[in-house]
């Protein structure tokens, strides 16, 4: 008897069959939004663009031959904002700031790292700027947990 309301019982269960609800019809394709375009930091160098990144920024030592000697402050350089490395003005006022030396060297690893991409094909010389721009103007802790 006990054998046969345990089997009546899971008889019973896989009887229901399951409902299948229908979903409802889309109302649009969805399509992609695009990425927000960020308004650069600094100011750029003419020079360089996306055509003439082999001729400038991914010739090695390119940027020492354009790079101004610029003063200090104690703790401080005077660094560019548009890093040379990613098509910055060299001497341009509105792309030069005193950034405090700790920063300016995390900076300058973000810099490198940016370039070799661009000079490898894997990014866009825009899309490392944008890269830069949010690097600079993110909080520095975000940025160690999200940075690539």
């Amino acid at each position: 008897m006990k054998w046969t309301a345990v089997a009546v019982l899971l008889l019973v269960g896989c009887t229901a069959a399951p409902v299948a609800t229908p979903s409802p019809a889309p109302t649009s394709t969805p399509t992609a939004t695009p990425a927000p375009t960020l308004h650069l930091i600094g100011t750029l160098n003419p020079a360089v663009t996306q055509a003439t990144i082999r001729s400038t920024i991914c010739v090695p030592h390119w940027t020492d031959k354009i790079r101004p000697s610029l003063p200090t402050r104690k703790g401080y350089w005077y660094d560019h904002l548009m890093p040379l490395e990613l098509g910055g003005a060299p001497r341009d006022p509105a792309n030069l700031a005193y950034i405090p030396i700790a920063r300016a060297r995390a900076d300058d690893v973000w810099e490198t790292r940016l370039n070799r991409r661009v000079c490898a094909g894997t990014i866009t010389l825009a899309e490392a700027q944008q890269w830069i721009t949010r690097i600079k103007l993110e909080p520095r802790d975000r940025v160690r947990r999200t940075g690539g």
